[in-house]
């Protein structure tokens, strides 16, 4: 039986784009910080991934992945850093998944997938056990691809050129990326041609015919490639923050950055208030998410990409 999405009183919804929005993100989004650690990096602990997205208006993720025994299984680094709030990537996937069927009135959600280890050789059998995996929980019906993007365009940067879909075509649903710009990029992307039978979009740059999410983390140095990534119509993502470092001395200078910046996604190790750090991450007036400080159109309001009461799936 086809799966149909709720009916929710967004009254934009045909004319909003996933581009004019701006979302919490976390770093590391599985980690669990492990016993006896002195290290300021590892100085953080996420809820479970359900509660991120229900408590802390988290709608993007980053998740570590390593091929192990034909399966990937999440993590930071094995047995030194390794505790995590689910093991295995189709558990994550089925938390998200399981908030996901209960609040389909959500924007999308965002998946950054990096793939630690793919094993030996060729990495088409670790993409092929990639994608078995996504589609055991997520159904391509409820996944932003590559191809539903591009649509009848040459390529996904051409179909970008015109806009990103819009959030009533993309409600409920889920999208996934590929953390890399090197050699698994170039696997992925048949040698930089396309995406032709993919579920990820990989890390771009603006000119390649698959541009259409960028990673930059520095909001600060790296506020140039962040404008001409939005110039592009790409999706981009950076950091508030890192290795514990801001969170230390509350400094909010490189959070500030990644908010004024304009990119989508601003990551944290912080994305709730502590007890031991006055420093954390909160988009300013979202619900959780806003309207885009660079991207979004006159008239935009946060309540047009999300709010609380039409979160509930019927």
């Amino acid at each position: 039986m086809p799966d149909v999405q709720p009916t929710y009183d967004y009254p934009k919804d045909d004319e909003l784009r996933v581009d004019e929005l701006q979302a919490k993100s976390t770093h590391n989004s599985y980690h669990v910080e492990p016993p006896n650690n002195d290290l300021q990096a590892w100085n953080y602990s996420h809820l479970p991934l359900e509660r991120q997205l229900d408590e802390q208006g988290v709608r993007h993720v980053e998740l570590d992945v390593y091929l192990e025994g034909g399966v990937f299984n999440v993590f930071h680094l094995k047995l030194i850093d390794d505790h995590t709030t689910c093991a295995a990537l189709t558990a994550c996937l089925s938390a998200l998944k399981g908030w996901s069927d209960a609040h389909r009135g959500h924007h999308p959600i965002v998946v950054q997938l990096e793939l630690k280890s793919t094993g030996p050789g060729d990495p088409e059998p670790a993409f092929e056990e990639l994608h078995r995996e996504i589609l055991s929980v997520w159904p391509e019906s409820r996944i932003v691809t590559p191809a539903f993007v591009k649509g009848g365009a040459p390529s996904v940067a051409a179909a970008l050129a015109e806009g990103w879909p819009t959030l009533g075509a993309t409600r409920g649903k889920v999208l996934f990326t590929l953390d890399d710009h090197g050699d698994l990029q170039r696997a992925y992307t048949h040698d930089r041609r396309d995406l032709e039978g993919r579920l990820l979009f990989p890390d771009s740059d603006p000119g390649d015919p698959f541009a259409a999410i960028m990673v930059a983390n520095d909001p600060i140095g790296g506020a140039d490639r962040i404008a001409k990534g939005l110039a592009a119509h790409m999706l981009v993502r950076t950091r508030a923050d890192g290795d514990g470092v801001e969170a230390e001395a509350n400094d909010t200078a490189k959070r500030d950055a990644a908010l004024a910046s304009g990119a989508h996604f601003v990551s944290t190790d912080y994305p709730a208030k502590r007890p031991d750090f006055e420093y954390f991450v909160e988009i300013p007036g979202g619900t959780p998410s806003r309207c885009n400080p660079t991207t979004a159109r006159e008239g935009c309001a946060s309540t047009d990409l999300e709010r609380p009461d039409q979160l509930a799936t019927p």
